[in-house]
């Protein structure tokens, strides 16, 4: 009966994981945690283990944790607003709240002891993503783009003419501009990420124990609403409204745990996860559509007070700079004017100067977020009440990925939360079984930037604005056994 119990809710968790949504944008767009104790601490956890998703943080830290199963669910509900004001070069202002703002976000891990010194586990964990969906599916408004900058083109296109632009090519592309069926319907993508990690944690001795885990990724993605940039793109035909497409992936973690009297330490890499292509959005991200998950290290601390009071402290650090489809940066003013004035003089051969795309959409070098490497702090306290309760806190700290000259394409994954605040609890049912709940908000972030052009663009302006708020509750179960 155990068996089929087991093998029944990893059945459950890897359809879940694979079907959820996910619209995560906290250290970046990597969740802060894994799992509901984990989470409750402000994903402090490198050091200190308590349920069997500890593999999915720190492969040792699963070597103290017991025979055990748990299975949790989160309500995710990020609040996210984009802007951009192209008024400044004949446009319009545009401003919208994504729709899309409420998600479950399953995950799972179990742990067994195999030998006195050898324990197995497996984890299923949403490893994030992100979402956006500005405007109406059914009328298409609120396309922050085409709604911002689609009352210019008829004064570049008056400009262009006047340089000497043929009328009408000019005229001829920004009809089709105006008429690209990709512009609908409304605007946004979905970026989800799930991570399966079957976990070895070897106890060298008493004190010290190290762990590995091989790492399968898995991800799909798709974009509405993207036509205008179709123009910027060197494969067309995949940049937007292609439904969803799914890769696959490969990657490692290790990790050591050691303690030290009172004192333990956990320090942990994961490496960047190869994944395929997608090939439905070639034309979109950097790289022919390659979309790879950053590396990942880290260290942490946890100090036993009493046996009541643990703190835990975790530093980390994400490398989105090794995946281009995230760290390539957007385009300056300049940049963004050539191309748009490229798109409309498209197959003029008198008028091949006044500029296009310097780097197309998925190119090795195509625009990208901006993202950079971030450096990601935790801390976390539990406190054990009594042989029934347990309380917990945290507070997590991460600085926005990109600089505010990156703001127009991030109005897509607006990740500018940088402050978490946790509380916690877990309560004993019985001798064998709990249940945990975690609530998360993460605190209000804006990037603003106003992009101003130079030489023969000098005058002219639009502003990109990013906006987020994050609240969210989670509940697991666990069964030891």
């Amino acid at each position: 009966m155990k068996n089929i119990l087991k093998w029944t809710l990893t059945s459950a968790a890897i359809t879940a994981l694979l079907a959820a949504p996910m619209a995560h944008a906290t250290n970046g767009y990597f969740k802060i945690g894994a799992g509901t104790k984990n989470r409750g601490m402000a994903g402090a956890g490198m050091a200190y283990g308590q349920d069997s998703l500890a593999g999915a943080i720190n492969p040792a830290a699963l070597a103290g944790v017991g025979d055990r199963v748990d299975a949790g669910i989160e309500l995710f509900k990020p609040k996210r607003k984009g802007q951009v004001d192209a008024t400044g070069i004949g446009g319009a202002d545009s401003s919208h709240k994504s729709r899309s703002s409420t998600f479950f976000i399953p995950n799972f891990g179990i742990s067994k002891a195999w030998t006195q010194d050898i324990t197995l586990g497996l984890s299923f964990t949403g490893n994030g993503g992100m979402n956006t969906r500005y405007g109406n599916a059914d009328t298409g408004n609120g396309n922050i783009f085409t709604e911002a900058f689609a009352p210019a083109v008829p004064g570049f296109v008056g400009n262009l003419i006047a340089n000497g632009a043929d009328p009408a090519n000019t005229a001829a592309n920004a009809g089709a501009l105006a008429t690209n069926p990709n512009l609908s319907p409304a605007l946004g993508v979905n970026l989800a990420q799930a991570l399966i990690a079957p976990t070895i944690a070897y106890k060298i001795n008493q004190n010290h124990s190290v762990g590995f885990a091989p790492v399968i990724g898995y991800q799909t993605f798709r974009a509405y609403g993207l036509g205008l940039f179709q123009a910027f793109s060197s494969d067309p035909g995949n940049v937007t409204n292609n439904g969803n497409d799914e890769s696959y992936g490969f990657g490692a973690r290790i990790g050591y745990q050691g303690t030290f009297g009172p004192v333990s330490i956990g320090a942990t890499a994961t490496s960047k996860i190869y994944m395929d292509e997608f090939d439905d959005y070639a034309g979109l991200f950097a790289e022919q559509g390659d979309f790879d998950i950053p590396p990942t290290f880290g260290i942490g601390l946890a100090y036993k007070a009493s046996p009541k009071w643990t703190v835990a402290a975790d530093v980390s650090r994400i490398l989105y700079s090794e995946v281009n489809a995230i760290s390539n940066e957007g385009p300056t003013a300049d940049e963004f004017f050539g191309a748009f004035a490229g798109a409309l003089t498209f197959g003029d051969p008198a008028f091949p100067a006044f500029g296009s795309a310097s780097n197309p959409l998925g190119t090795d070098d195509g625009w990208g977020f901006g993202w950079d490497d971030v450096w990601i702090y935790k801390i976390g306290v539990n406190y054990e009440y009594s042989s029934n309760w347990a309380f917990r806190a945290g507070f997590n700290y991460a600085e926005v990925p990109y600089e505010d000259d990156q703001a127009l394409f991030n109005v897509l994954a607006p990740a500018v939360v940088e402050k978490h605040a946790t509380v916690g609890f877990t309560h004993n049912l019985n001798q064998n079984s709990e249940i945990s709940m975690t609530y998360m908000h993460a605190f209000r972030n804006d990037v603003e930037y106003t992009y101003t052009g130079t030489g023969p663009n000098a005058g002219l302006s639009y502003t990109a604005k990013n906006d987020m708020y994050q609240n969210a509750l989670e509940i697991s179960y666990g069964m030891r056994f």
